[in-house]
């Protein structure tokens, strides 16, 4: 038996001609959907921003009142743990108590800041808000120095915290 040369078949020819001329369709839309500008969306809906929120005087007053006294809280705390930690390090840099006594004041400085911001809300006013936070920054900045062992920036934002004790205490009506 030889093998002869067969013939393609008419069906397999068909096949093929629909397959090339599905691919050259394809090619065409896709070449005109790049030419072509796609429209943007029309814009349906207006987004506003809401309106600030208003307050009455009475719950400004009661929000300052709230902010006031957790602040003379966070900063007496603050100076009772500094003192001790401050009379221990005069003693030793290295016992155990003046350790331990320098571990407690920062504890007890973040836990003020923390604190204090709990009982800050949109409705305290700027004038006591802003040295309120500028209080807590500076707090938060002399840990981070404490905890680097960064002795001269310590002070300096230990000092810049006393700086606004006198702007806050004006401002809350505290001594």
């Amino acid at each position: 038996m030889t093998m002869g040369y067969r013939r393609p078949h008419r069906m397999g020819l068909a096949v093929a001609a629909t397959a090339l001329g599905l691919a050259v369709g394809a090619a065409v839309t896709s070449g005109l959907a790049l030419v072509r500008t796609v429209e943007p969306a029309q814009h349906t809906i207006n987004v506003a921003a809401p309106p600030p929120p208003t307050y009455s005087s009475s719950e400004i007053e009661a929000a300052r009142q709230a902010a006031c006294t957790a602040w003379d809280r966070a900063a007496r705390s603050t100076a009772l743990a500094s003192k001790s930690s401050a009379e221990a390090l005069e003693q030793s840099w290295t016992s155990s108590e003046s350790l331990a006594a320098l571990a407690t004041e920062k504890r007890t400085g973040m836990a003020a800041v923390s604190y204090l911001r709990t009982q800050l809300s949109a409705a305290t006013p700027a004038s006591t808000a802003i040295p309120l936070h500028d209080w807590m920054a500076a707090n938060i900045d002399m840990l981070h120095a404490l905890n680097m062992r960064h002795w001269d920036e310590a002070d300096r934002e230990q000092k810049r915290g006393n700086d606004l004790i006198d702007v806050i205490t004006s401002e809350c009506g505290l001594r």
